[in-house]
């Protein structure tokens, strides 16, 4: 076997994965991480380069490539290490190693004419493979060195993390100790053993294998850190998340005004017994934890400073439940208005309605952040949520001006509205070899994605099912389970056809529809205006309600509107 195709298959391989980082990291690319697999491939080239070349020049430069991409990827690995080891890369440093990186390259390019890195270079055939012949200048020291301080720096701070118990979870950082002493022994057994094959392209292939595994999972759809997020915004609530063995995940500044002990559980750990002030608040008896049977249960919370209403939730993903989240809604103004309620009885009512409304607008926060999460594993459909949302909010208005659809009512266009970014909920149970797939579904995919409105009405049923407001979780599990049936029977789950489909779902099927139209997919272009109310026009009576549809179309000077704001600001 020739090997030389070894190192051309590395080249590709290395090509790869930085297609695969940057398709499954979508719109949430780490530049740094950016660099490591651009820099990877340079080197891999390099090395592809150098084993095929004829002549001693093509050898030469190939292998100055390698050594060129092997110095910026060895820097670009301590420079993500650091990162995720939530550590702080101060600027003179990067600036001194990046001297040191462009200097080391300036001593490579011109080797030719100073012998500073290699002397008397000469080639040979090894294997079927070119290899270098040359006496090692005063550069290859530097060179050497170069490699072993950043090496051991990237050790240092791995090992200081986990010493130190920074919050960065255990696994992670076994993951990436593996990988530098990998990388290491990698490097260091061949040279002390004299082998002159060179394995460091395949070697730069498995760490960044790992760092591919590491960054996916950091960005893969996760319902408590998405949910933590929702809560970050909002002034006056807080949260304490725990995973589905009781280890302890994260919390926010409300949660360490609380519980300042927080601050020194490591993640990925359980709270220590002697936290007794932790355990005995956060319902711990001598029959071990009772979050479950006390969950959706309000209990209070106070310290010296503060005092809370705590919701004990259980989080749950494809109908299986993995982890907690403790809920915490400030009650401090509360509790101390009502110390003196005789006297303020009517800035308690006040007070007693903000808080329904900031409960009311965290639920509504809860539901278009979980909308997004959702969509954000879906390659197809970037920003759907929000402009359907939107345009069902200029449909409904259009409809209210009209007096002959008397089930379109204020409250009903409100709760139409807020169900919207619900409408795809279903698509969490849908495979991401599916779901995100570059192009069109074949049949048998179709069918898969197609139990997304079941499912979704199940998953919206289940979210709301202890709403009080009735009319909201019928609303919001309509649109969900009936948005993709036709007026002529013919779409999907349950055929439904005319007046059968709920009114909420036919409003949703034509601003989901026209948003699919409009807007550009992976598999296709984006139709003109004049294109897309002309089929919607043409399918009245067959997808859509003729009568609403009409209305629709009303509509289109105020949609244009919209999606050419849109398309400005994109």
């Amino acid at each position: 076997m020739d090997l030389r195709i070894v190192y051309i298959i590395a080249m590709f391989i290395s090509f790869a994965q930085l297609v695969i980082f940057c398709e499954t990291t979508a719109n949430k690319i780490n530049k740094n991480f950016l660099f490591l697999f651009i820099t990877t491939l340079i080197s891999n080239f390099g090395y592809a380069s150098s084993v095929y070349a004829t002549g001693l020049e093509a050898a030469m430069l190939g292998n100055l490539v390698s050594y060129i991409g092997s110095i910026f990827t060895i820097l670009y690995m301590l420079i993500v290490v650091v990162g995720m080891c939530n550590r702080r890369f101060f600027l003179w440093i990067r600036v001194f190693l990046f001297a040191c990186a462009i200097a080391l390259c300036t001593m490579i390019a011109t080797t030719n004419v100073t012998n500073f890195f290699f002397n008397h270079p000469s080639i040979s055939k090894l294997c079927g493979l070119t290899v270098i012949n040359s006496e090692n200048g005063p550069g290859m020291l530097i060179y050497i060195i170069y490699l072993g301080g950043i090496n051991i720096a990237a050790f240092a701070v791995v090992i200081n993390s986990i010493i130190e118990r920074k919050k960065v979870s255990k696994r992670t950082l076994r993951a990436l100790l593996i990988m530098l002493a990998f990388g290491t022994l990698s490097y260091l057994i061949p040279l002390a053993l004299g082998i002159r094959l060179n394995f460091m392209p395949y070697t730069y292939i498995v760490m960044e294998s790992i760092f591919i595994f590491l960054s996916s999972k950091a960005n893969t759809y996760d319902l408590p850190s998405n949910l933590m997020n929702v809560y970050k915004t909002r002034g006056g609530y807080g949260y304490i998340a725990f995973d589905n063995n009781k280890r302890f995940l994260g919390c926010d500044e409300f949660a360490l005004k609380l519980f300042p002990k927080l601050d020194f559980i490591p993640i990925d750990s359980k709270i220590p017994d002697s936290y007794t002030d932790i355990i005995e608040k956060l319902h711990y008896n001598e029959d071990g934890w009772n979050w479950d049977y006390n969950c959706n249960q309000d209990f209070k919370i106070a310290s010296e400073e503060k005092s809370a209403i705590c919701t004990i939730h259980a989080i749950s993903a494809n109908n299986k439940k993995i982890g907690y989240l403790f809920e915490l809604r400030d009650d401090t103004e509360q509790q101390n208005y009502i110390k003196g309620i005789n006297s303020y009885n009517k800035e308690l009512s006040h007070l007693v309605e903000e808080k329904t409304r900031q409960v009311t607008d965290m639920q509504d926060s809860i539901i278009k952040g979980m909308a997004i999460m959702v969509e954000s594993r879906d390659n197809s459909t970037g920003g759907h949520i929000l402009r359907t949302s939107d345009c069902i909010r200029i449909f409904a208005e259009e409809l209210l001006k009209h007096d002959d659809i008397p089930q379109v009512t204020e409250n009903f266009c409100k709760l139409l509205i807020k169900a919207a970014p619900m409408h795809d909920l279903g698509k969490i149970a849908v495979d991401d070899s599916i779901l995100r797939k570059p192009g069109k579904f074949d049949e048998t995919e179709y069918e898969k994605m197609k139990k997304h409105a079941e499912e979704g009405s199940v998953i919206v049923g289940k979210i709301l099912n202890e709403t009080p407001d009735a009319d909201f979780e019928r609303i919001a599990v309509n649109v969900a389970h009936y948005h993709h049936e036709k007026w002529n029977g013919k779409g999907y789950p349950e055929q439904l056809q005319g007046e059968e489909i709920p009114l909420e779902a036919r409003i949703m099927a034509l601003a989901d529809v026209f948003d699919a139209l409009v807007s550009k997919r992976c598999y296709k272009e984006a139709k003109s205006f004049d294109e897309a109310f002309e089929i919607i026009k043409n399918d009245l009576g067959k997808h859509f309600d003729p009568t609403i549809g009409k209305i629709f179309i009303e509509c289109r000077p105020r949609l244009e509107e919209y999606y050419n704001s849109v398309l400005e600001k994109n």
